[in-house]
């Protein structure tokens, strides 16, 4: 796995959406060694870090000007009946995704990388929170992480542990700025949002599928298909490769699972770059619980939520650093000479 420490803050916010548009009592996701994800039957998909905000991530649209087209993936063209089911999903799936106000889950995070990781299981387990509210708050927070610790003889087993001074992720972000703790270097970072990713401008990011689900958007980025288990019939499981090279750079493809109950999105999984089954198993595989939308509360009660999404305090002893908004040009600029990280 490559150095990859960052995550955009398109992504983050767009993280918090799907979370926030998730139905309650879903069934349980697993990840499994080969690459799949697994309900409480172990389905298995047919033909087939650390998280921190970059806020300067350039709107989809423009990042994708003057990208070159990629390959498509081997299942293209898709048979007339299999690309009506898609859009019929997609059309269904916009609809049902654009109600939500606010949102609280907790969730888990299993963190998978073959190059600085162990071969056969998970690199680091985390739990944490999820908080949103429409159109553009959000805070994301890992409360624990427990990193692979290899045996020290045959006889031991691996285990996952605490380590004292391994912190997780935090961040918030208000609508205008973000801010995240960055408990290495005991700063408190305030990075201050360009104005077209501020309010519902910021779903322009790379994962479009993981917000409003806007089918049009979808379909001009992404090779889409259907991988639904055969034993599965309580779910519909999409995999979408990416169409441009900026999206390509983050990540090899995503799979989406979504309940077909209320359909709406309950599981994640997106692939490295590197990923090669049963070679390179790095990826990075996201669970949400006790997931609570559009909740109905008091005044006094909303006041008290509201405060999630407050500027936090600066710790005693802390530096805070303010960073302005990076401009259109900065922001091209970056886009076409490096990468964009994305989960690591």
């Amino acid at each position: 796995m490559l150095n990859r420490k960052t995550i955009h803050l398109a992504v983050l916010l767009q993280l918090v959406i799907v979370t926030a548009t998730i139905a309650q009592k879903l069934p349980s996701i697993v990840p499994n060694q080969s690459g799949t994800t697994k309900n409480n039957n172990t389905p298995r998909v047919q033909n087939s870090g650390t998280v921190r905000p970059a806020s300067a991530q350039q709107p989809a649209i423009e990042q994708r000007t003057a990208q070159k087209s990629i390959k498509a993936p081997s299942f293209i063209p898709l048979s007339a009946a299999h690309q009506t089911y898609i859009n019929k999903v997609l059309e269904y799936w916009q609809n049902k995704t654009a109600k939500v106000d606010r949102y609280r889950c907790k969730f888990e995070r299993w963190q998978f990388d073959t190059v600085f990781g162990p071969q056969n299981t998970f690199k680091t387990y985390s739990t944490g929170l999820i908080r949103y509210a429409d159109p553009d708050k959000g805070m994301f927070k890992v409360e624990k992480v427990l990193s692979y610790q290899a045996p020290r003889s045959p006889q031991e087993k691996p285990r996952h542990i605490a380590i004292e001074g391994v912190h997780g992720e935090w961040w918030v972000c208000d609508g205008k700025s973000v801010f995240e703790y960055d408990f290495t270097n005991e700063r408190l970072i305030q990075q201050i949002l360009p104005a077209e990713l501020q309010g519902k401008a910021i779903k322009n990011g790379p994962l479009p599928f993981l917000f409003g689900a806007d089918a049009a958007e979808i379909k001009q980025r992404y090779w889409l298909q259907v991988i639904t288990p055969s034993n599965v019939k309580d779910a519909v499981w999409l995999e979408a490769f990416p169409k441009s090279q900026a999206d390509a750079a983050n990540y090899l493809k995503v799979h989406i699972i979504i309940d077909r109950r209320d359909f709406l999105p309950k599981g994640i999984v997106i692939f490295d770059r590197n990923f090669v089954k049963g070679k390179n198993h790095s990826r990075t595989v996201f669970n949400f619980r006790d997931r609570e939308e559009n909740f109905n509360t008091t005044f006094e009660a909303l006041r008290i939520w509201e405060k999630n999404f407050y500027e936090p305090s600066l710790p005693s002893g802390w530096k805070k650093v303010v960073n302005a908004a990076p401009t259109r040009q900065q922001r091209q600029a970056n886009q076409s000479g490096q990468q964009t990280p994305l989960n690591r």
